[in-house]
This record gives C-alpha cells, sequence and structure tokens, in this order.
C-alpha cells in the first residue's frame, strides 16, 4: 500500500508546486556581475517565477518596494538573490524542497573579502539602547542538516511572503535600520518577534564575488591559514 501511493502523493506535490507563484528580488546598486546573470538565466523554475531588481543607493528601501511589490502581486515566495551572487541552477529547486514545514531557508555563503566567514548569527538581540545589543556570529556549524541562526545576511534567502505581511502588521516596518544594524539583520530580528525560525541548508552553497567568488573552500582555506599562524 505504500508503494501504491508514493505516486500519488508526488504528483500531489507536483500539481502544488506548479501553482506556486515566486519573484526573484534583487535591490542593486549600480552593477550587476555576469555570474550573475549566467546563475538567473540557467536557474530552473519551480511553478511561476519572475524576476524584479530595483536600483538604488539604499539598500534598505529597495527591499522594502520589492518586499511589497510581491505582497500587491499575491506572490507566494520571494527569494532574495544579491547580485553578486554565484549559484547552481537547482537552487530553487533545493529550497523549495527545504521550505517544507519551514517560512524562512537560506543556502550557505560567506563574506566576500576575508576572512570569507560565513554571514549568520547564532545570536542576533535588540537591546534597550544600541549599547545593549547583542550579536555572536556562527563559524563553526554543522555541514550536513539543516540548524537555525538568529541572523543571516540576505544575500540568498527564501521565504514565503506570509512573513512579510505578519512583520509589516506587527512592525509597521521591514528593512529600516535597527541602530548597530544593517537592513537584513533588521529584518531578522522583526521577523524573529513575529515567531519565525530562519533557517540555513549547508549543503547548498551560493558563491559570493568579490575579487573571486568566496565559498566554503576559500572560507576553510582562509581559517585553515589563520590558524597556522
Amino acid at each position: 500500500m505504500i508503494l501504491s501511493l508514493t505516486p500519488a502523493l508526488s504528483l500531489e506535490r507536483m500539481e502544488r508546486k506548479e501553482k506556486m507563484k515566486t519573484m526573484i528580488a534583487t535591490p542593486c546598486l549600480n552593477t550587476v556581475e555576469s555570474e550573475f546573470h549566467q546563475s538567473i538565466a540557467s536557474l530552473r523554475h519551480v511553478g511561476e517565477v519572475q524576476f524584479a531588481s530595483m536600483q538604488s543607493s539604499m539598500i534598505y528601501k529597495s527591499r522594502t518596494d520589492l518586499a511589497l511589490l510581491s505582497l500587491a502581486n499575491k506572490y507566494d515566495f520571494v527569494l532574495w538573490v544579491d547580485s553578486d551572487m554565484a549559484f547552481k541552477p537547482d537552487l530553487l529547486e533545493r529550497l523549495m524542497a527545504d521550505m517544507d514545514g519551514r517560512d524562512i531557508v537560506a543556502p550557505l555563503f560567506f563574506m566576500r573579502n576575508p576572512p570569507y566567514e560565513p554571514v549568520m548569527y547564532s545570536k542576533l538581540r535588540k537591546g534597550l539602547t544600541p549599547a545593549q545589543n547583542e550579536h555572536e556570529k556562527l563559524i563553526d556549524y554543522p555541514e550536513n542538516e539543516m540548524f537555525t541562526v538568529e541572523g543571516i545576511g540576505f544575500g540568498c534567502v527564501l521565504m514565503r511572503t506570509k512573513v512579510i505581511q505578519d512583520v509589516v502588521d506587527r512592525y509597521h516596518e521591514l528593512f529600516g535600520h535597527i541602530t548597530g544594524y544593517g537592513e537584513d539583520l533588521s529584518f531578522c530580528i522583526r521577523a524573529r518577534g513575529c515567531g519565525y525560525d530562519i533557517w540555513v541548508d549547508p549543503t547548498i552553497e551560493v558563491g559570493h564575488k568579490g575579487s573571486i567568488i568566496v565559498d566554503k573552500k576559500w572560507s576553510k582555506a582562509y581559517k585553515a591559514l589563520k590558524a597556522m599562524n
């Protein structure tokens, strides 16, 4: 009986995916890396996928405008991807698979400059004053299983649009800066305040383009080099 139900379950899930609407949201300043273009062009779609970009010197405003656009057009998901990211064609497929029972999921990515650390935080708290803010980067992490963090950079993040709506309803603000934090971490603090967990899948990697494309091997090599000195 289990075997006979499996094809039906797979078909049902496939039909649900076909009805999904995802907006790929990219805020940018004035440049877009060629590796990003190539990645977007080769990305395999899940359901209906559309691309939207906003150019502004104020990234928090671009992100806010894109988030509100996703609500106005009734998208189910937003995939935030910065214009200096490089990724494989199966990125969206794999992140969507991770969304089963989750609302915010991110792949692993790293700072594009030394010390090439992962852009995620085991602790991210707003204090009564900026001096009382608490934050701690997560450097050592599980390599083969998903885990939660309190904050993550928005270089690449998939979320349900209901997260955006709940943050607006509760805080009347999305990406406006909490003093001491950037727009992405400010959103994470608000999303967690609404009860959402932030998940990272370390088996999915996204490259971050600086003078080189920074990925796990670069991060580990730099960490090993520092340990020798």
